[in-house]
């Protein structure tokens, strides 16, 4: 079967139209074209951009939507209080009716995010573990509790929780095995894989470092290949030979409904 399409865009316009007009106009679009998903790109992405809040852009995605899934497409956890970045992700999947995926990015941080009143953690990992495990609890547990290296807490109330109370499923930027190891160990097995594409000439993502650590749980694994708007009809037959489940791509600005359909012919 050919891989679903999803959306992403970074939140600029290229016409006089406001920004969120724009943005409304063309989550519809993207709706009522079928395509499947409608993701913000990750923190290492607006660094480079200094572009809108990719969360607030979401949630302008999730009023003009009633179906398509919402995911964030590269959380660095390291960035952020878990309490406070568990409350911004369940209000937002609460606007979505309970439509929100995160997606997380294990790697470090570049350098323009990195706050220097903060300085990282020794262990960057660690910290992102901390970060994801905690905020895995406070969507979860009625009274969460943790206890990492980096963040810790006893009986804590957290609201709101996701829809359902649920752990939002997760899909992780591609990585290596050691680290995708730790992660499983600390935070379990994710629901999506991740990867990204600067050029149609990459080769279509693999599942060998999902199957070396989750061995047949790799077949559980959502795959999705994140790719520049003018790769798609050269990725198409890459992504379906190897598997993938889903194409996201990706533009430089918001699109219009006419791109959008142009899209999708």
């Amino acid at each position: 079967m050919p891989p679903e399409i999803g959306i992403a865009c970074h939140l600029r316009t290229t016409t006089s139209e406001p920004l969120l007009d724009a943005l409304h106009r063309a989550a519809g679009a993207a709706e009522a074209s079928g395509l499947v998903s409608w993701w913000a790109l990750g923190d290492r992405e607006t660094a480079v951009t200094r572009s809108h809040d990719a969360t607030l852009g979401l949630h302008v995605v999730a009023t003009a939507t009633r179906g398509i899934r919402i995911g964030l497409s590269g959380d660095i956890p390291s960035l952020y209080s878990a309490p406070v970045r568990a409350k911004q992700i369940a209000s937002l999947d609460w606007f979505s009716g309970g439509r929100v995926e995160q997606g997380i990015d294990l790697a470090p941080p570049p350098v323009a995010l990195i706050d220097p009143l903060r300085p990282p953690a020794g262990d960057h990992l660690e910290h992102v573990l901390d970060q994801t495990a905690a905020m895995q609890a406070l969507w979860t547990e009625r009274r969460a509790s943790y206890s990492g290296a980096t963040v810790s807490f006893e009986g804590a109330i957290a609201l709101p929780k996701p829809v359902g109370d649920r752990r939002p499923a997760t899909h992780l930027r591609s990585t290596d095995a050691p680290t995708l190891r730790r992660y499983v160990d600390a935070c379990g097995a994710p629901e999506g894989w991740i990867v990204t594409s600067s050029s149609s000439n990459e080769r279509a993502p693999d599942d060998a470092v999902l199957r070396e650590v989750l061995g047949e749980g790799a077949d559980r694994v959502r795959t999705t290949w994140l790719v520049a708007a003018s790769a798609l009809p050269a990725v198409n037959e890459g992504a379906r030979a190897a598997g993938v489940d889903e194409v996201v791509v990706c533009f430089d600005h918001i699109p219009t409904p006419s791109e959008i359909e142009t899209l999708v012919r």
